[in-house]
């Protein structure tokens, strides 16, 4: 088993290594995404924990991978999808956002049920957890 993890620590540590030199091309996200491992801002992630990841401002528009918490700031719009999960586990897609002034839009995938309120307010920052096409939303001052 420890030797399984060194080796696919060495796989993610070449990767990173290439990414950094510029050697693998832009549209490599997509293998990325399979491998479940993120390179963004100069941070690698994926360990096999759940990582976090700082997302963008704005409107924004993401695909959320599973089982990784995605950090929005000040968003006006969001629009979220769903990565492909694994097969056999459960796949959580978590996220965090901040509605400013005016209230957040918030867009989720068609089918997604909400187990209290799906309000958002203005000024107020949001944790949401989905797990099974259920949400559940808190927010905070």
């Amino acid at each position: 088993m420890a030797k399984k993890r060194f080796n696919n620590y060495l796989k993610y540590a070449t990767f990173k290594k290439e990414l950094e030199a510029g050697n693998i091309l832009p549209d490599s996200v997509s293998y990325i995404k399979e491998i479940r491992a993120i390179y963004t801002h100069g941070e690698y992630y994926g360990n096999g924990c759940i990582s976090s990841v700082n997302a963008g401002t704005g409107e924004v528009s993401a695909e959320l991978l599973p089982n990784v918490f995605h950090v929005f700031g000040e968003v006006s719009v969001l629009n979220v999808t769903f990565g492909k999960g694994f097969p056999g586990i459960a796949n959580e897609y978590m996220f965090q956002f901040s509605s400013g002034v005016t209230p957040t839009v918030l867009n989720l995938p068609e089918g997604v049920k909400w187990i209290g309120s799906s309000v958002v307010r203005a000024n107020r920052t949001y944790q949401v957890s989905i797990l099974n096409n259920i949400a559940v939303m808190g927010g905070a001052l």
